[in-house]
């Protein structure tokens, strides 16, 4: 028979076998967003540490495929934008988002990019490690 847990009770079930400490959320991330998380924001940002410190305890390498699976209007982006902010401090520079409608590239992009827009997810200045870090669009990629 397969096993029916739900995916944050198979990382719970893990973390307790690995001795892992639940995780709690870095100021580096909570201080650069312009938001406050909601309850369910948090505990879903603090699985997905706590799914980075089993692959890292694990030795797992390779990419992460991540997906937050909310309701609309949950703060899913809000999610995305501190899941950013975790892997830039890993070292990870470059950001790409795939999604299937025009109007969701605009309203993220806004989200991301347009410190005027009213739903703009960082502060006005993202500091980490004591250093600016600017976000950019980019319209084409190089061969690196």
């Amino acid at each position: 028979m397969p096993d029916l847990r739900e995916l944050h009770q198979t990382i719970d079930a893990e973390a307790y076998k690995l001795h892992l400490n639940y995780p709690e959320i870095p100021d580096y991330i909570l201080s650069n967003l312009r938001y406050v998380f909601f309850e369910w924001q948090k505990v879903a940002f603090e699985k997905f540490l706590t799914y980075q410190a089993i692959r890292e305890k694990k030795k797992q390498g390779g990419p992460t495929h991540l997906m937050f699976n909310m309701a609309t209007g949950t703060g899913k982006t809000l999610l995305m934008a501190a899941t950013i902010l975790y892997y830039y401090k890993q070292g990870y520079k470059h950001f790409l988002f795939f999604v299937n409608q025009n109007n969701i590239v605009e309203k993220t992009e806004s989200n991301f990019l347009d410190m005027t827009h009213t739903k703009y997810l960082y502060k006005d200045k993202i500091v980490i490690d004591e250093q600016n870090i600017p976000i950019k669009k980019v319209d084409t990629f190089s061969d690196d």
